[in-house]
């Protein structure tokens, strides 16, 4: 689904959206952690912001959904470029 497209999450209103580019994941015998923050060079440790617990066959879903994304993207747009370090 295009980022245009009304969705069934659009439905409740509006969302807020937030920037990350730092990711911690764990799990437990029941459940995965994805902690997303914000990490930038010489600023110190990154700020966390949301923490999202998921399920492990939720988690599964969401790595296949964001495996059928990346797909398109290849498809459309290309090749994503290597983040430099």
């Amino acid at each position: 689904m295009d980022a245009d497209q009304e969705g069934p999450s659009k439905r409740q209103g509006s969302l807020e959206g937030r920037a990350a580019n730092h990711f911690e994941v764990a799990f437990t015998q029941f459940d995965f952690l994805i902690d997303f923050g914000q990490e930038y060079e010489n600023s110190g440790p990154p700020i966390l912001h949301t923490r999202i617990i998921l399920t492990p066959h939720a988690a599964e879903t969401l790595t296949s959904m964001l495996t059928e994304l990346i797909a398109e993207y290849h498809r459309t747009i290309g090749t994503i470029a290597e983040r430099k370090p």
